[in-house]
């Protein structure tokens, strides 16, 4: 969501240092200042540390439908896309991006995650 919203990626690190910093520190990217607080707060929901909390993409759906519904709704994401436009330079200014790092997601198993969990905590 953080990506649709100011229309960049956010990949500081790759692999499984990510991964880790991500499943253990609870690594969200950073707000910028004027972003919709209705999208925020969605993307929040989202970045729940508990996967049950997170909405899921019926409920998402669901509420932009709503949003698109809702006046109030429209005008706070019209005005904020307008105080945004100057950040979509974002690429280039503040957030580091490494496009050769850019691979899908993939399964992990978890004796992997475990050992090297162990390591991180144990100093190995």
């Amino acid at each position: 969501m953080w990506e649709i919203l100011y229309g960049a990626s956010y990949i500081l690190e790759s692999g499984l240092q990510l991964q880790m910093k991500i499943g253990y520190n609870n690594l969200r990217p950073t707000i910028i200042k004027n972003s919709p607080q209705c999208y925020v707060s969605l993307m929040k929901k989202c970045w729940d540390e508990k996967p049950e909390n997170r909405p899921s993409a019926i409920n998402i759906c669901e509420i932009l439908t709503e949003w698109l519904n809702n006046e109030n709704i429209l005008m706070e994401l019209t005005r904020s896309d307008e105080l945004l436009k100057d950040i979509k330079g974002i690429k280039s200014t503040n957030i580091q991006i490494f496009s050769d790092n850019i691979y899908k997601s993939k399964f992990i198993e978890s004796t992997y995650i475990q050992i090297s969990s162990d390591n991180i905590f144990t100093g190995i």
